[in-house]
């Protein structure tokens, strides 16, 4: 993760492997849901199934924008770490 990002540009060079592996079916959706999950399991959050559901209508979305998503998790849990 290397936000913040100013542009749009800016966020897919962060999820080009993701468009890169677009050509089998689904393949695209599992990898940004990974991206998604990944950074909560990494921050140790709590999932209730609502929010399991939150995350996969939010795989469906372009990867950018859950990337955007997964870096403020990330930064807001290293602002957090600092302010400790």
């Amino acid at each position: 993760m290397s936000g913040p990002y100013d542009t749009e540009t800016d966020v897919h060079i962060e999820v080009r492997d993701i468009y890169a592996s677009h050509a089998k079916h689904g393949v695209m959706r599992a990898r940004t849901h990974h991206l998604i999950t990944r950074v909560c399991a990494e921050h140790g959050l709590e999932l209730g199934e609502y929010d399991r559901e939150v995350l996969r209508w939010l795989a469906r979305q372009p990867p950018e924008r859950v990337q955007v998503i997964a870096d403020l998790i990330d930064r807001a849990s290293a602002a957090a770490r600092d302010r400790a």
